[in-house]
């Protein structure tokens, strides 16, 4: 592995391609010189102004890697269309979900400790090397509610079912009504051990558990259905969390999950359209960025605040990136980086010193490293200038 030298080469700016060449020298305010840089390959630049070449590094892992992504805990990535957990130490990988395929992945840490991704097309969790479903699936197929004789009031009765499993109670089948008699009773047939009937009362909206066997009097006191018409989060091309809900962009709209209950949502009312495709998704402590058609700050709750736009323009998918420590979201945009705080502030700092070509995609790290701290860039499939 091959170690970094600094040098020093008096002060140094950073990149700039607006100036011209003859223009790369330039006279500070205190009179000293500086100078810009017009191409700067595999070198760092220091909080003090000197140019520290990068380490050197070699392959540990064969393969066809992309969307990486690492915590204090855990280390994913994609390599040849299998989602695997990396060793942090030697790098080894381990199968955690196979064929997942090509398309880049999105991951989000949750507060139940598990980590979530999602790539588009599919959607999902993993306790450490251990794959897990998003929710229970609903009961396919769903058992049968069937008049017998009972001792129920005459009315309108309704039921629906789920189904409780080691990923929490699924969401809830379709009601079914059932018009019955006097001295009327409703049996069930098709229950499973893990299979939980709600009935309401007569003429009543309120599900409430039938503890067991068949629904033959107004005993139904049990649990209210906490899952009643909710549905799966659909997958998506971005995920994130905030305040207890997971987020999820697919196409042009955003999902939020109901509170604490991260893989489900109210249809009727948890998500917000955009008028273009969301590029970039990024909570702060006290309100959310989404990238667009343009970029977008939402505080507080995202389903009780109007969008306020932050700058004319969106950003480059899956460019995003955020540092705990400094409560500062980076991701990239057309006119370079872009630097994010609460509140809604942003600065777009490289405007000023350079152009950039149009490109397809982009990827951000936060590093410290040497007792430096970077934020490193990529883009991708970029277009001449």
């Amino acid at each position: 592995m091959a170690t970094g030298k600094t040098v020093s080469m008096g002060a140094i700016l950073g990149l700039n391609n607006r100036l011209p060449p003859t223009r790369m020298e330039v006279t500070q305010p205190n009179r000293s010189k500086a100078s810009w840089l017009q191409v700067a390959n595999n070198i760092d630049l220091t909080e003090g102004g000197l140019l520290k070449s990068r380490q050197g590094f070699q392959a540990v892992q064969a393969g066809y890697f992309h969307s990486l992504w690492a915590d204090e805990a855990d280390a994913y990535a994609v390599r040849d269309g299998h989602l695997v957990k990396l060793d942090a130490r030697t790098m080894a990988a381990a199968v955690v979900v196979p064929d997942v395929g090509n398309a880049r992945v999105s991951y989000a840490r949750l507060p139940d400790g598990m980590v979530y991704w999602s790539n588009g097309l599919r959607i999902g969790r993993m306790a450490g090397a251990v794959s897990r479903a998003l929710v229970t699936n609903k009961p396919n197929p769903a058992p049968v509610a069937v008049p017998v004789v009972g001792s129920l009031p005459a009315g309108r009765y309704q039921v629906c079912f789920t189904a409780l499993g080691a990923d929490g109670e699924s969401p809830s089948t379709e009601p079914v009504a059932l018009n019955l008699p006097d001295g009327g009773g409703i049996a069930f047939q098709g229950m499973t051990p893990d299979t939980l009937a709600y009935a309401t009362g007569p003429n009543g909206e309120i599900f409430n558990e039938v503890a067991s066997g068949d629904y033959l009097s107004l005993g139904n006191t049990g649990a209210v259905c906490n899952t009643f018409m909710l549905a799966a989060m659909p997958p998506g091309h971005q995920i994130a969390h905030y305040r207890g809900s997971l987020l999820a962009a697919r196409g042009t709209l955003l999902y939020l999950s109901e509170p604490y209950r991260y893989g489900l949502l109210n249809l009727g009312r948890a998500f917000i359209p955009f008028p273009s495709e969301i590029t970039v998704v990024q909570p702060c402590e006290d309100g959310l960025y989404v990238c667009a058609d343009k970029t977008y700050w939402i505080p507080g709750d995202p389903l009780a605040s109007a969008p306020t736009v932050v700058l004319p323009y969106g950003a480059l998918c899956g460019s995003a990136a955020f540092d705990p420590h400094e409560q500062t979201a980076y991701w990239q945009g057309p006119q370079g980086l872009v630097v994010a705080k609460p509140g809604g502030q942003v600065a777009v700092p490289q405007d000023e010193a350079l152009i950039f070509g149009a490109a397809r995609s982009g990827a951000t790290l936060v590093r410290e490293q040497g007792g430096d701290r970077h934020v490193v860039t990529a883009r991708f499939d970029v277009e001449p200038i």
